[in-house]
């Protein structure tokens, strides 16, 4: 076991957990070492244990390197304008070398170097002299890094269909996978706008019940299923996971009959 925190970078977004010798409380900023320059993360999750598993190895984990300091704080806010105050002039860049992308972000880390810049595109995109381009308005390395749909969402945040942030901008580290399957298994419709995020795929909190659906699932009759009722044998055509009931179809009846699962037998 490694004790750990949970940090989220202000700049990126993402939320790690890194190994701290001391602690550290919820709402600190700390200035951690990155493979790509330093930047500034605010605690959010307490010292607490974890297993060596579920991280990095602590050769490629970032290093925390203080708690950041008034100096620490102002290079950050005029990085923040620096990277506002660039955000026409690489656009400019863009339209001179004629590519079809579009800026999303300019990050700099304290010491401005490299400079992480963000965008998306529908195709793949030729970008080598606009990377000779901004390495001389910059003067630094630059890294230029191509997002998806998801990423995008994430970048900029919004409102999810349950009226609160969405959960890639205010929590979640990694994407978690998602499938259709997962919808199904919720009896949720593929065509629905309610299982579809803001970044037009299906929505990460899929995944966060998927456990639950798929094991309550397995102590219900499947659909089809021949069963014995009170009122005789019937089929099942329709199952609710939450409420623990069951729709029986009855040929000599003309609708659905609503039984709880334990008011039903499986037929043999």
């Amino acid at each position: 076991m490694i004790e750990v925190i949970g940090i989220k970078y202000k700049d990126l977004g993402n939320i790690q957990y890194l190994a701290a010798d001391q602690n550290y409380q919820k709402g600190d900023v700390l200035v951690v070492q990155t493979g790509k320059g330093n930047y500034l993360a605010q605690v959010i999750q307490e010292k607490i244990a974890m297993s060596a598993e579920k991280l990095p190895s602590l050769q490629n984990m970032p290093k925390i390197l203080r708690i950041a300091s008034p100096s620490d704080s102002d290079r950050y806010q005029k990085n923040l304008l620096l990277a506002k105050e660039s955000f026409a002039k690489v656009n400019h860049l863009i339209q001179k070398n004629q590519l079809d992308m579009r800026l999303i972000d300019i990050i700099f880390p304290l010491e401005r170097h490299p400079v992480l810049i963000t965008f998306v595109a529908e195709h793949r995109v030729d970008f080598r002299q606009l990377l000779r381009d901004l390495a001389g308005l910059f003067k630094a390395r630059i890294e230029l890094r191509q997002l998806n749909n998801r990423e995008e969402t994430k970048v900029y945040g919004g409102l999810g269909p349950c009226g609160r942030a969405l959960c890639c901008s205010s929590f979640l580290g990694e994407f978690p996978p998602v499938s259709i399957k997962m919808a199904k298994n919720q009896n949720l419709s593929l065509h629905s706008d309610k299982t579809m995020g803001l970044c037009g795929r299906l929505m990460c909190c899929l995944s966060f019940e998927d456990d639950f659906y798929r094991i309550s699932k397995e102590k219900f009759p499947d659909l089809g299923e021949s069963v014995e009722t009170a009122n005789g044998y019937g089929t099942i055509a329709g199952i609710d996971v939450i409420s623990e009931t069951v729709k029986v179809h009855f040929d000599d009846k003309p609708s659905l009959l609503t039984y709880a699962l334990e008011e039903v037998r499986v037929n043999g």
